[in-house]
């Protein structure tokens, strides 16, 4: 029997439609200038190691429950990193820190080659293009305007609409509402096998891992994507 036609196709969205990396360096100024608001005098490496092992922490803490606001998760890396050099966190710094890497965005931020042409060609061949993201509705509208996305997708879920964060089944199965269709009709494009890739499997859809890295191939650990592809266009073959 010949798979279900294909109606939908849902894509995560950082680290599938755009590259983390090419905030990395908006990221570093606004680091540096929070350190600098706290009268931290240590070198760039040690605060580069601190803010690192404070992230981690926060992932281990937030990332196993079914829900958490990506606000609070990385407000609570900054201040961690801040207490690790014995200072206590300023409010008042935190917001103006959070504030100045949006507004970096805006200088900084850059889609994957042909991500709108994709959305284009898929739209064109009438599917329904949605977005699952786990992100707070605040943070998606700003990155939706940044990135001049939001003409090209038929729905915009956030975990924080969802009350559900990826892998949880509710984001998947809210997604699925509105895209008006079955599981099997759905293709799910994302970049990461614990969230993206093992979520859609259990809700039931064919999934698409996003591989960039040309040193090493996906991991193998036991979650086996449907397809592997390495660009944003390469989605128009499978459908």
């Amino acid at each position: 029997m010949p798979p279900p036609q294909t109606r939908a196709v849902l894509f995560d969205f950082g680290g599938t439609l755009y590259d983390y990396a090419c905030m990395l360096r908006g990221d570093g100024e606004c680091l540096m200038a929070l350190v600098g608001w706290a009268g931290i005098t240590a070198d760039q490496t040690e605060i580069r190691r601190a803010q690192r092992d404070a992230m981690r922490r926060a992932f281990r803490t937030y990332l196993p429950r079914r829900f958490y606001m990506h606000r609070d998760m990385f407000r609570d890396a900054a201040a961690g990193m801040l207490e690790s050099f014995g200072v206590t966190p300023d409010d008042a710094h935190l917001e103006r820190y959070r504030q100045m890497q949006w507004d970096l965005h805006q200088r900084d931020f850059v889609l994957r080659d042909g991500v709108v042409e994709t959305l284009q060609a898929l739209r064109a061949r009438g599917l329904h293009i949605g977005m699952v993201s786990n992100i707070d509705d605040d943070q998606l509208g700003h990155l939706i305007e940044v990135a001049g996305l939001r003409e090209y997708f038929d729905s915009l879920l956030s975990s924080e609409a969802a009350g559900s964060c990826k892998p949880d089944p509710a984001i998947f199965d809210e997604a699925l509402r509105r895209a008006g269709c079955a599981p099997a009709e759905a293709l799910f494009v994302g970049d990461t096998l614990a969230q993206d890739i093992a979520g859609a499997k259990r809700a039931g859809m064919r999934s698409v891992l996003i591989w960039h890295r040309d040193d090493k191939p996906p991991p193998s650990d036991g979650i086996e994507p449907d397809h592997v592809i390495r660009e944003i266009p390469e989605l128009l073959k499978l459908i």
